[in-house]
């Protein structure tokens, strides 16, 4: 008889010393399976199923060749007979018998699709083609005297690129916060008096305009030669957006889409790449040489790179056709076709646990924007508790 392990996990084979490891880890709850020939002992983590196999007399030629020892096996046996049998919640799977439940041939249980009742959250990147949307990899500056270029109706601040939050550039761009909990709305304030900028649905009203992208104000109004004028805002420095779940949660990818307007210009490499703990997936890296601290997040794995438009077309799994200009001139509307390509993930979804400091940071590798209307990545995900 031989143990089934679900075919909707992947299944991550590793020895008995690494495999312990990995169990204290990710505070799993072993089984195993005897078919007197050797043990097969498994622990499930979320969509992985950790396997390990222990032979009770001769380990196989080719497992021998491939590095595990018959000496190394016996000492592993050993340990997992004394310490781990007693403790582990044994499944035989194919002498398990559910009333009412007929089991395949294979010795697994028909399974049904339910629909997942876990709250949906979509998560959207700035757009690379417009530092103005920028918001995860910028500065915040609080209250600087802007400088009056002459006609007390037109001032500037010390940055390009302020960070707009006001006029439909970033969906859902109103809930944003900083790491503070500040939204990132700019806030002018002539004598301490905070004034209103001009409201863009009606494109008329208000005490002032901005040139966010040449951090330049116009009042409506001159003001006085000794009013003194103050902003609050912040300013983009990297195009590096982070994907990561809320404290206690786990966040699942299901899916990701990224969009282009068919004027892109794609002037820099996208860049995918996870990260998480130190103390999790690298613990060696916290004695000498290298001495990293506590809860220090490192790279997990190679990143996803993408340095030509080819690299998206061939690594995505779909596209849509193209979404034709509509929806008026005015600053609402799709001005531009786009087009979508997209990765679904039908196989096995990507996992990311708060508990072991899991996240994805999406970046152009050197912060050039894209020349075009839009670019931007958008990743459909469920989160759990």
């Amino acid at each position: 008889m031989s143990v089934s392990i679900a075919p909707s996990f992947t299944v991550r084979a590793s020895f008995w010393t690494v495999w312990k490891v990995l169990l204290t880890a990710k505070e799993g709850v072993h089984q195993y399976d005897d078919d007197g020939i050797a043990y097969t002992v498994w622990f499930y983590d979320d969509v992985e199923a950790h396997v390990c196999t222990l032979w009770k007399g001769l380990v196989p030629d080719g497992v021998v060749q491939g590095g595990y020892s018959q000496a190394q096996n016996d000492v592993d046996l050993a340990d997992f007979e004394t310490h781990y049998v007693a403790s582990a919640n044994r499944m035989l799977v194919s002498k398990v018998t559910i009333p009412g439940v007929i089991s395949t041939d294979q010795g697994r249980f028909p399974t049904a699709s339910a629909r997942p009742v876990a709250p949906k959250l979509t998560f959207i990147t700035p757009n690379w083609c417009d530092k103005t949307t920028w918001y995860g990899g910028s500065e915040e500056i609080v209250d600087e005297v802007a400088t009056d270029t002459g006609d007390h109706t037109s001032y500037s601040v010390a940055h390009q690129n302020m960070i707009d939050v006001y006029h439909g550039k970033i969906t859902f761009e109103e809930q944003l916060k900083d790491d503070e909990g500040s939204n990132y709305r700019v806030r002018v304030k002539v004598n301490d008096v905070e004034k209103t900028e001009q409201d863009p649905h009606y494109g008329a009203d208000g005490d002032y305009t901005v040139n966010y992208a040449a951090g330049a104000f116009t009042f409506l109004t001159p003001l006085q030669p000794g009013d003194v004028v103050k902003i609050r805002y912040h300013y983009a420095q990297r195009a590096t957006f982070i994907l990561k779940p809320e404290t206690g949660k786990r966040l699942y990818i299901s899916s990701v889409e990224v969009q282009f307007s068919e004027d892109i210009v794609m002037n820099d490499t996208f860049v995918f790449q996870a990260y998480g703990y130190v103390q999790v997936f690298a613990p060696q890296l916290m004695g000498p040489p290298w001495n990293l601290p506590l809860n220090t997040k490192i790279p997990l794995g190679d990143p996803l790179v993408y340095k030509t438009m080819n690299d998206l077309l061939n690594d995505s799994n779909g596209a849509y056709p193209g979404y034709p200009q509509f929806g008026g001139s005015n600053w609402r509307a799709l001005k531009k076709q786009a087009y979508i390509f997209v990765w679904e993930y039908t196989v096995g979804t990507t996992c990311l646990e708060a508990k072991y400091g899991m996240e994805v940071h999406v970046d152009l590798q050197h912060d050039a924007s894209c020349g075009g209307a839009f670019g931007v990545a958008t990743m459909y995900c469920t989160s759990e508790s």
